[in-house]
Formats: structure tokens, C-alpha cells, sequence
């Protein structure tokens, strides 16, 4: 069979080590809800249980039953930062309910407006972020909020990343896109109450009970800074389907804008494919060492290379 040789360019990428940089927290929700950082600032569980992650993996993302379950933050000053602050985690929702779409708040009490929260907007179904100013009641006039022109999607995995510098400087990426959105709200500072953060809950409502989220969750980190462009695109580049360790197939640039190269070892029978982040096909053509990529929207992508029946998957982003 006939082999296509090219040299493997050594090229240099953006050290990762960066996102760390002030990272508070990380729990990967590997079978329990420990803090992979330094920091040891591991999560207090109550009523969850250990599920599938986005890969298929057993017992490897958090399952939250809308009823219950929540895991709250170790009830210490460092988790309870002034702005900025950033957010990341991955959350499949499994319901269309606003009351079961309440994904965290970084401090939770009833019946008082505080700490930086994450939920729908309850009309519209769109993802919203939102802090309170300490204030006993839940209007317009106790919160700041932002909230974007992506309406959430049910049963399906995504990546979620938050940026909060300040009440008129929100950003919330959907697979690394932000996809513009509208500010609300005439709320105070930030204020944060006695009482810790916690994972799955938030109260909305002085009349009923705190709501509770009803899904999926994994890979949750919690920055108390502002990620930059680079590193939000350095980190989605890192989520997506599993790498495969062996260096056979080499992409760049990536991030990518107009052509793609490709540089490894294939035979002519080799298939290239791109998928977007909905695992809809968007390409799909015999190997080549160069593509044209300028029809794609900004975003993550991955490039899948089928060779002799395996298949090589690597994550692209378009920007």
C-alpha cells in the first residue's frame, strides 16, 4: 500500500499551564467530589449519584435529581472572591422546567439575594448569569444579570464557560462561542452571605422552596480572575473527546481561520472528517495535507482521520 510521507513540523502551542493560573477549585467527579487542586477545597455532597460522563465513562460525571441533590462548597473566604471571577464545567439538563435549570450558586442562602448564580431565564429558556446585591427580595432592583441569546438544549452534553468582570461585562460561551446577549438589572455589588456556595441549587423565589437542578454535570472549575480569548479557546481545545496519544496525525494552526494543515504517516485510503460540536458532519473528503476551513463558523470542531479501521480524533477550533 502506498505511503504518503510528510515531515512533522515541530510547533510551538500556548503552555496550558496558564489556565491554572488562580484555578479555586476543580472537581472532576470521578466517583466522589474531591478538589484536584493544591487547594483541597473538596465538595460536600448530599443525595447525588455517579454517572456516565459525555464519553461513556462509568461512575465519571454528577447526576442531580431536581429534588435533593446538591453539593456545597467548603464554606471558606477564598470561595467567595470579588470579580472577576470565570466558571467552566461541562452539564447535560434533562429538563425544560426553569425551576430544574438552577446550576450553582457560589452563595446560597433563601430568601436573600447574593453570591454569583447560574440558571434560565424563566420565560425565554436561555442560559443566564447572574449576583446579588444581599438584598431580602428577588426583583430586577437586587441583581445584576446577563444573559445570552443561546436558548438551553436539553439531553445533549455541553461546555460552559463563564466570565463575570463586572455588572456590564458578562460573557457565557456555549462550546467556546458566546453568542452576544443582554444585560438586566440595577442590583448593588456583589455581596456574599454566611452561608457556602453549593452546586444544584439557588433560590429565585421568596414564596416557594430554593429550586433545585435536574441533570448532568462534570469537569466544574471556578477561577477567581478573568479567563482571557486565548484561554478559553486553549481550554475548550482540551475538552473535547478523548485524545488519542499516539502522534500520528498533527493539525495546525489551532486555533484555526482559513486553511488547515495536516502533517503524519497515512496511506491513500486514509478518510478526513469534521464534525461540529453537535456531532453534525461538516466535512468529510480523502486526506490531504492542506484544507480549506473559511466556510466554517467560529467555534469547536473535531477533526476525525479513519485509517485502516481506527479512528484518530483531534479537536479544532475555528475563530
Amino acid at each position: 500500500m502506498k505511503q504518503i510521507t510528510f515531515l512533522l513540523l515541530l510547533i510551538s502551542f500556548p503552555c496550558l499551564s496558564q489556565i491554572d493560573r488562580n484555578m479555586l477549585l476543580h472537581y472532576k467527579f470521578d466517583g466522589n467530589t474531591l478538589d484536584e487542586t493544591a487547594n483541597n477545597f473538596h465538595g460536600l455532597p448530599s443525595n447525588i449519584t455517579y454517572v456516565e460522563d459525555r464519553f461513556g465513562n462509568e461512575n465519571s460525571a454528577v447526576y442531580f435529581n431536581g429534588t435533593n441533590s446538591f453539593v456545597d462548597l467548603p464554606n471558606v473566604q477564598e470561595l467567595k472572591p470579588q470579580l472577576p471571577v470565570s466558571f467552566s464545567f461541562w452539564i447535560k439538563y434533562d429538563s425544560s422546567n426553569y425551576q430544574d435549570r438552577a446550576v450553582f450558586n457560589t452563595s446560597f442562602e433563601e430568601d436573600i439575594s447574593s453570591g454569583i448564580f447560574f440558571n434560565a431565564e424563566a420565560v425565554s429558556g436561555k442560559y443566564g448569569v447572574s449576583f446579588g446585591d444581599g438584598s431580602f427580595a428577588y426583583t430586577p432592583n437586587t441583581r445584576r444579570s446577563y444573559t445570552s441569546n443561546q436558548t438551553v438544549v436539553n439531553n445533549i452534553w455541553h461546555n460552559i464557560t463563564l466570565v463575570i468582570n463586572g455588572p456590564l461585562e458578562m460573557e457565557i460561551y456555549i462550546d467556546c462561542k458566546e453568542a452576544g446577549g443582554t444585560y438586566s438589572g440595577f442590583g448593588g455589588d456583589l455581596f456574599y452571605s454566611l452561608t457556602p456556595g453549593s452546586l444544584g441549587r439557588h433560590d429565585r423565589d421568596l414564596a416557594n422552596p430554593a429550586d433545585y437542578f435536574r441533570g448532568s454535570m462534570d469537569d466544574f472549575k471556578f477561577w477567581d480572575r478573568a479567563l482571557n480569548q486565548e484561554e478559553i479557546y486553549l481550554l475548550c481545545e482540551n475538552l473535547g473527546t478523548p485524545e488519542i496519544k499516539e502522534s500520528s496525525f498533527i493539525i495546525h494552526p489551532n486555533p484555526a481561520q482559513n486553511l488547515l494543515q495536516i502533517e503524519g504517516i497515512w496511506d491513500e485510503d486514509t478518510s478526513f472528517q469534521i464534525f461540529d460540536s453537535f456531532g453534525k458532519l461538516v466535512r468529510s473528503h480523502s486526506l490531504t495535507r492542506e484544507t480549506d476551513i473559511s466556510d466554517l463558523s467560529n467555534g469547536l470542531y473535531y477533526v476525525k482521520f479513519i485509517s485502516d479501521r481506527k479512528i484518530y480524533t483531534r479537536k479544532l477550533i475555528v475563530k
